[in-house]
Parts: C-alpha cells; structure tokens; sequence
C-alpha cells in the first residue's frame, strides 16, 4: 500500500490557505486533561475522525517564537496509523510498535468551517503550500518512519524562530531539532 498523510487546507485564521495537520488550542483540563486528549478532539472537530486515545502516539513537541510577536507557540505532535476498513487482510492486527492502528472509513472523513481534509502520498506532500517549518520536521519524521517502521517512535523536540511577516513572510531565520 501507498503511504499516505492526511493534512487540512486551513480556511480560516492564522494559515488561511496553507495545509497543515490537525489541531489547535487545548481546552480546560476537564475537556482536555492531556495534550493528547486535545489532539483527538481537534480531529474529530476537523475531520470527522473518532479515534481511540491509544491510537496517539507521541512524537515530539516543537516550540516557535516570531521577530515581531512576543508570544511563543507550543505545539505537541502526534503520530496516527491508520488502516481504511476496506484492507481487511490484517483487520485483526490492530497494534504496531506498541500503540494502536486505528481502523477507518474513509468515506467518514469530512471537514468542517476551518479544514478541508485530503488525502496526499508521502512522495507528493504540498510543502510549497506549507509552513517552512514542515519542510524541516515533518520531512525528518516522515523519512525516519520509511527507514524504520517497525522500531519504536523517536520523538522529537524543536524550536524554530520565524522571521518578521508571520505567515505572509513564512521564513525561518533559524532552528533547532533534537531527536531522543
């Protein structure tokens, strides 16, 4: 099978017209004790999908401070394995390297006032459509899970730091990514 991600072209807000994954702020811890309870519920909001929270494996967080904004975003990543229940020839499979693979209907994903989700091939992602940050970890994730997908998830830390222009200007002056 085709290696695929599923990212969303933004509609609205910081990003308008540039895909990106899923996600956005945390709510209350009653709604979202973890960032990983976030995560699934900006999926759902987003896209449709209802996963299991064991399906969110961990992979990082990155950290992104801006030349002419004194506020500093904190994102947490997360890494979904997915199975349309369409290839049922391991439907019973349901673990990979030690969390779950979610089994979907495809046909259940739909998007909402924010994102519209779509389907890309790992050799096909629209990084021109992107944050410049994307070209850098998601690249270095993407290419490390092709080498070894059957070792554990290295999780990664980062820090980029954009240059004046937010996302109009969309320029990393510099960055680090650390890989444990």
């Amino acid at each position: 099978h085709q290696r695929q991600i599923l990212l969303g072209n933004k509609l609205l807000g910081f990003g308008t017209g540039k895909y990106n994954g899923f996600g956005g702020r945390l709510e209350s811890d009653t709604i979202d004790p973890t960032p990983a309870h976030g995560a699934r519920r900006e999926l759902m909001e987003e896209a449709n999908l209802s996963l299991p929270l064991d399906a969110f494996a961990a992979v990082g967080c990155l950290t992104f401070t801006f030349d002419d904004n004194e506020n500093k975003m904190v994102v947490h990543l997360f890494h979904v394995d997915v199975r349309f229940c369409e290839d049922d020839d391991d439907a019973n499979d349901n673990k990979h390297n030690g969390h779950a693979t979610a089994i979907i209907d495809p046909n259940t994903i739909k998007g909402c006032d924010e994102m519209t989700p779509h389907w890309f091939s790992w050799n096909d992602i629209p990084l021109h459509r992107m944050f410049a940050d994307d070209s850098v970890w998601l690249t270095h994730f993407l290419s490390r899970r092709a080498l070894s997908s059957n070792e554990p998830i290295q999780k990664m830390n980062g820090w980029f730091h954009f240059a004046p222009g937010g996302d109009e200007t969309n320029r990393i002056e510099h960055y680090f990514l650390d890989e444990k």
